[in-house]
């Protein structure tokens, strides 16, 4: 992935300078973007996960695509970011079902996409993801924004 340092920092201004925020991040493409979360999220105290779902990056950990869960000891977060190749995941519908699981209410996930990707983004709203929004994110890449929505048929799903 190829990011300058500050599109990086421009996408982490948005989140704002809130204590006990928690932050998810799978990542399988950069490992330049995992430092710098893990940087920022040391610097403002914040804690920080970081998982991989194909390619060791760094010091992730391996999350398994078919474990019943993604949290651990029921933590929530705030913010899950995915830098992961989302095509070799069979089953997004089933991934993201997951990922809305670790998610506190109105919690912000943002995707890295090589490119717009409607049928994903029917999937999230499907899933109750609302307030979907492209950010041109370098040339390479842009970021899929989505928030939880919370109260509205989480039992059904």
């Amino acid at each position: 992935m190829k990011i300058k340092n500050q599109d990086i920092e421009q996408l982490l201004q948005i989140i704002p300078d809130y204590p006990r925020t928690n932050i998810f991040h799978i990542n399988d493409i950069s490992v330049s973007f995992s430092e710098k979360l893990k940087e920022f999220a040391s610097l403002k105290e914040y804690d920080y996960d970081d998982f991989y779902l194909f390619n060791p990056i760094l010091e992730a950990t391996k999350l398994e695509i078919n474990q019943p869960r993604y949290n651990r000891h029921a933590k929530l977060y705030d913010y899950v970011f995915i830098s992961s190749d989302l095509e070799k995941i069979e089953d997004k519908k089933l991934f993201f079902k997951k990922i809305y699981h670790i998610c506190k209410n109105a919690a912000k996930v943002m995707i890295f996409l090589k490119q717009r990707d409607y049928e994903l983004e029917s999937i999230l709203e499907d899933l109750n993801f609302v307030a979907s929004n492209y950010v041109d994110i370098s040339s390479e890449y842009e970021v899929l924004s989505v928030q939880k929505m919370h109260g509205w048929g989480v039992y059904d799903m």
